[in-house]
């Protein structure tokens, strides 16, 4: 069989047909490829899937679900879903959502490259009414996606610079923000224990450094390039990356985190190794997670208002789907929780 290189509209979601014709197979190869893989050759299955992914295709679930006008179903792809924070942001985008009778429809996966572009089809075949997603914010991939299936859909933690479909914050502003407080304090010497930046979905923690590296030079502060460590969130991570200060001897008299869960290893590190907190070190992070006042010293952090992107975004979505939502209630305010985790410098007291 010759195979056609017809390409489908790129308004109009491709078909069977379409994926059979790329592949050079029969629409009945192609359906139990999809249905039956080990029924099909490894080389074929490859040609198909191939097919499958560059056209887009999906199942007629969404199909059937467009002819059935509505499945009171919202979908959420939510990449990296490991932290309590984005546990936060389903909860807040669930209840939203059930105020109106729709069900929340939830896939977590790892991001490869590949299973999040699976994961997103697999939810479209559902025939979800509209879609949030985190983590997908400029991937080529996902724009063509919902370029063929045009159901509402909304970018958690987006940047809002990016339209109403992007429910976030204005990162560098919280970074100058958290700064800023460790300036008015007096330190002169900063040291960060951050997240990681490089790969496209850090973006967040980009914009975020940023603004503190911003406020940083505007208050005269040095952050020296050898007391900033850049690692993934949690307990020991956080542990580690504050031992690793102190023996890099850098003189720093407060140390910035990227989250709660790392400033909270941080100062058991600290603990461990004789320093009081804040006496000898201060510690300031960010999110405002539950156990951050309940720590010893109590943390002081920035506040963000995790369940409310959740929230907006379901409000923002109902509101795309034509359900009367009136205005949205759900503001992102942000509020510095100024606790014991911070004072100032030994060289001010």
């Amino acid at each position: 069989m010759n195979q056609k290189t017809a390409q489908p509209s790129a308004n109009k979601p491709a078909s069977l047909a379409d994926v059979a014709a790329m592949a050079g197979v029969s629409t009945g190869t192609v359906s139990r490829t999809l249905s039956r893989p080990e029924m099909i050759s490894e080389e074929t299955r490859d040609r198909v899937m191939q097919a499958v992914q560059k056209l887009g295709y999906v199942v007629n679930g969404a199909a059937r679900a467009l002819a059935m006008r509505r499945s009171h179903t919202i979908g959420a792809v939510i990449l990296k879903f490991g932290s309590s924070n984005f546990a936060q942001v389903v909860e807040g985008l669930e209840s939203e959502v059930a105020k109106k009778g729709y069900t929340l429809l939830l896939s977590a996966p790892v991001p490869d490259g590949k299973t999040e572009f699976t994961a997103l089809a697999a939810m479209l075949a559902r025939g979800v009414d509209a879609i949030a997603l985190l983590g997908f914010e400029g991937l080529e991939q996902t724009t063509e996606i919902l370029a063929r299936y045009p159901i509402p859909h909304a970018h958690l933690w987006g940047d809002p610079k990016g339209g109403g479909h992007c429910i976030g914050l204005d990162e560098s502003r919280n970074g100058r923000i958290a700064l800023e407080h460790l300036a008015d304090l007096g330190h002169k010497e900063i040291g960060l224990i951050w997240g990681q930046t490089q790969s496209p979905l850090r973006y967040r923690s980009r914009l975020r450094l940023q603004g503190v590296k911003a406020a940083a030079k505007k208050h005269r502060l040095h952050i020296n390039p050898d007391a900033c460590i850049y690692t993934e969130h949690g307990f020991e991570q956080g542990r580690h990356a504050a031992k690793q200060l102190l023996s890099a001897s850098t003189g720093i008299t407060a140390i910035l985190c990227a989250s709660d869960y790392l400033a909270v290893g941080a100062m058991r590190g600290l603990q461990e190794s004789g320093l009081r907190v804040p006496r000898d070190m201060s510690v300031a992070s960010f999110n405002d997670n539950d156990f951050s006042a309940y720590v010893n010293p109590p943390l002081t952090t920035l506040h963000i208002p995790i369940r409310e992107v959740g929230m907006k975004a379901g409000h923002y979505l109902l509101s795309q789907l034509g359900e009367a939502m009136g205005s949205d209630p759900h503001a992102l305010e942000v509020q510095l929780k100024i606790r014991e985790s911070c004072g100032a410098p030994a060289s001010r007291k």
